[in-house]
């Protein structure tokens, strides 16, 4: 039970004391009409009651976080396959799981979707449709295993930056939060080019997937099927391994925290992200509650209906007696 007063609570003692007093008064005074006084007072307590404004408390619910953009940058080369995430899981399936949570927590934000193997692509533009968000996180996929090639950890880098250009020039007011989905797998050649974002982003994390153990991956083909577990040239079982070091570099990189995920709960990241500061307010949690005036302005609404029959009735009775 909470109370939220209809009008500043001191308003309303003063009001309850006046009313509850004169009718108290008028109930001990007025011998005769007793009934009458004594509904008038019951429903005076009842409207100070409502005044009071009583409810009933309800579940806790995250702030909307309009004003924010959301964008998840995810790794999809072949190793987002490796079983090492939680109960033999696949690092793919950490990051389905991670991007639900943390849309949960940012309700209202506009999410969006970039992938990368060896090029990076928009796979979900910018929307608050948590429906399109769930779909396209379901049909992630990892890159066809068959064109692998090697990949950089960084190649997402001009994509990004030119989806949150136009971002910024078309909504400046809005803040844009970065989520960055890998294992810092370098497989390609060359040394990755840094992120060089600027002021582009107002927060966000790197997440990081994976274990030092390592684990096997399965191979994939262009319509998301398996097939058997990668193998090197000597027929040896084929380890991807997560290289935190990389991942903390792409973090300092960003100016966001680094944070390792192997699966529970979201918000430690969340809070080191801390995502809420840009815009005042957004991903809080409030409490719901049901407010329960209704029910005493009922109640009231039913005692003035019995007064006014009694008054009613006094008067015919009167008009009877009348010479």
């Amino acid at each position: 039970m909470s109370w939220h007063p209809v009008i500043p609570w001191p308003l309303v003692i003063v009001a309850g004391l006046l009313l509850v007093g004169f009718t108290g008064w008028r109930l001990i005074a007025d011998s005769h009409h007793r009934v009458r006084w004594g509904l008038r007072l019951a429903t005076c307590l009842v409207m100070v009651a409502a005044l009071f404004g009583p409810a009933v408390n309800g579940a806790i619910a995250k702030q909307a976080a309009s004003d924010v953009n959301v964008f998840f940058v995810v790794d999809t080369t072949t190793s987002a396959m490796a079983r090492d995430y939680g109960q033999e899981r696949t690092r793919l399936d950490g990051y389905r799981e991670d991007i639900a949570k943390i849309q949960a927590e940012m309700p209202g934000a506009r999410l969006s979707i970039i992938t990368f193997d060896f090029s990076a692509r928009v796979v979900m533009p910018l929307t608050t449709d948590a429906q399109a968000l769930k779909t396209a996180t379901e049909n992630l996929q990892a890159e066809d295993s068959q064109y692998s090639g090697g990949s950089s950890v960084t190649v997402a880098q001009d994509r990004l930056k030119q989806t949150l250009e136009g971002t910024k020039e078309r909504h400046p007011e809005r803040s844009n939060i970065v989520f960055y989905l890998g294992d810092g797998e370098q497989t390609s050649a060359d040394e990755p080019a840094p992120f060089d974002l600027g002021d582009l982003i107002d927060g966000g994390a790197v997440l990081g997937y994976g274990t030092e153990q390592g684990g096997q991956m399965a191979t994939t083909n262009a319509d998301g099927t398996t097939g058997d577990d990668v193998t090197d040239a000597s027929g040896n079982p084929g380890v991807s391994t997560i290289d935190e070091k990389r991942l903390e570099e792409i973090a300092g990189q960003l100016d966001v925290p680094y944070t390792h995920r192997t699966g529970g709960d979201i918000a430690p990241a969340l809070e080191d992200a801390d995502p809420g500061t840009t815009i005042e307010g957004a991903g809080a949690s409030i409490e719901t509650y049901t407010s329960l005036v209704w029910v005493l302005a009922v109640l009231m609404s039913a005692l003035l209906l019995v007064d006014l029959f009694v008054v009613t009735r006094e008067i015919g009775r009167l008009r009877r007696v009348e010479p």
